[in-house]
């Protein structure tokens, strides 16, 4: 989906002290759907939304469903296709962006290239567990924090090594707890405020750190978010290469439907209605990234406490964070 930049501004005073704005003036490209009917909002889904088309592909078609009178599942299958799409795009990460941000360079190419070929979940396993984990994934998830903790003391992959560079305490978001569309329904004003969704009147953070800061609450006590950060899109890689599967549903508002699917970055929300020619009046969606960009949200409270960094930390920060759009950071200092 071609969408205008997440826009980060730096502004620094002469005594050091500095202010960080964020905003996103997101392109609302599903404002194409309304007047359309069903099936043509459906087939013009992935085509809209290029970056994980299989679980906005799902959402429509669970929204629309729920909007049209039926009740709406996601069946074995759906939810294994949007596992999947989880699992290749976390490793895309891992080999591509977070390589570069780490280690000032991609993956070696033999790692890039097993991933172009690795098309379902025993191949994805076998190329995790020999450059993020460099042992069995089911193994390496019974470790628990004390486990992991060593394990990244001893660098034995680029990950852990990454890990290990992310020592250093700064602030965070209250996490979003773990919601379905049935709850989402019964509380749906904050989600959808103009300024950014919010839940219970505070900005949050809905990554993967949110669905495992049970896992880790050594790392949050101390303060470590990007460490906990990393290491909870290690452990829902894990447990999706070793059959957990992502969750999807949908619930009937009183004006229409809503779905509400898991992606690697956090919850996607689709809302919609049809009129009474079985066409759409009202679309919405509202992305994860709408939540990292809020502007209290994570990615203000996390470069905030950076203002004096280099611009690879910078850059290394946001990309663990993980917008799903691209990004433009502006600095000024003023001397008044």
């Amino acid at each position: 989906m071609k969408a205008d930049q997440i826009r980060i501004h730096l502004s620094q005073n002469k005594d050091r002290s500095a202010a960080v704005s964020v905003s996103w003036p997101r392109s609302e490209a599903e404002r194409l759907f309304i007047g359309q009917p069903v099936a043509q909002a459906i087939a013009m889904t992935p085509l809209l939304f290029s970056l994980c088309a299989q679980a906005q592909s799902l959402a429509a078609r669970l929204v629309l469903q729920q909007a049209g009178g039926q009740h709406a599942t996601a069946s074995d299958e759906q939810r294994a296709t949007l596992t999947l799409e989880a699992a290749r795009e976390t490793l895309r990460k891992l080999l591509l962006d977070w390589s570069q941000a780490f280690d000032g360079a991609p993956a070696a190419a033999e790692w890039t290239a097993q991933w172009r070929t690795a098309q379902d979940l025993p191949a994805l396993r076998k190329l995790a567990e020999a450059f993020v984990y460099g042992e069995d994934c089911q193994h390496w998830l019974q470790r628990g924090e004390d486990g992991w903790q060593a394990w990244l003391k001893q660098g034995a992959s680029a990950p852990a090594r990454w890990l290990g560079m992310l020592g250093q305490a700064q602030p965070g978001c209250a996490l979003l707890p773990p919601l379905g569309a049935g709850m989402l329904a019964d509380n749906l004003a904050d989600w959808l405020r103009p300024g950014g969704p919010v839940w219970q009147g505070q900005a949050r953070e809905v990554s993967a750190l949110a669905r495992e800061a049970e896992q880790l609450p050594g790392l949050l006590q101390q303060g470590l978010y990007p460490r906990a950060r990393l290491l909870a899109r290690l452990l829902q890689l894990a447990r999706w290469l070793t059959g957990t599967q992502l969750q999807a549903s949908a619930a009937r508002l009183p004006d229409g439907a809503l779905a509400l699917v898991d992606t690697a970055r956090g919850p996607l929300l689709h809302l919609a209605a049809l009129d009474e020619n079985g066409r759409i009046s009202r679309y919405r969606v509202v992305p994860p990234t709408l939540w990292h960009a809020h502007p209290e949200g994570v990615l203000r409270v996390s470069l905030g406490f950076l203002a004096a960094a280099s611009d690879a930390e910078w850059q290394r920060q946001i990309s663990l964070i993980d917008p799903c759009v691209a990004y433009s950071v502006s600095k000024e200092t003023e001397y008044a």
